[in-house]
């Protein structure tokens, strides 16, 4: 009984620790991406302010590679956005180029151009613009007018 107590707890133990391999692809992917900056999927961004950041895989274009989300949130780091955000694509010379990398939340649309979607980006206020895939980097594609 007793050696069955111990693998019990044992086994409850390691299930909270063990990382999948999937968990590791899409830390080696993140670190990779982003130059080392970001190493996991979730973490600590900032120690002095506490912003906390999220990396997600991606697929944007449906090409079974994938593209690198990172947001990052806290007052301090962000103002009255409360997120930055990057978007990193690989080219096709397999480097890595940031997108973005400015405050403001991503909402992926259903529209496309040359097989990437639309994104509009959200924040304070009451107008998104829209940035659109051009071939090789995401362009602003619809302003919001100066007067709202």
């Amino acid at each position: 009984m007793k050696t069955l107590t111990a693998i019990f707890i044992i086994s409850m133990f390691c299930a909270n620790t063990i990382i999948s391999q999937t968990q590791i692809d899409s830390a080696k992917i993140i670190f990779e991406a982003t130059n080392g900056e970001f190493k996991n999927t979730s973490g600590l961004y900032n120690p002095d302010c506490g912003g906390d950041y999220t990396a997600q895989l991606l697929d944007l274009n449906k090409d079974g590679q994938p593209e690198v989300l990172v947001q990052v949130g806290q007052g301090c780091l962000t103002g009255i956005a409360g997120n930055h955000m990057e978007l990193y694509i690989k080219d096709k010379n397999e480097k890595w180029n940031t997108q973005f990398g400015f405050d403001g939340f991503p909402n992926i649309l259903e529209t496309t151009n040359l097989g990437y979607p639309d994104i509009e980006i959200a924040g304070p206020g009451f107008c998104f613009p829209v940035w659109r895939w051009n071939g090789e980097k995401y362009d602003l594609f619809k302003k919001c007018p100066e007067k709202f």
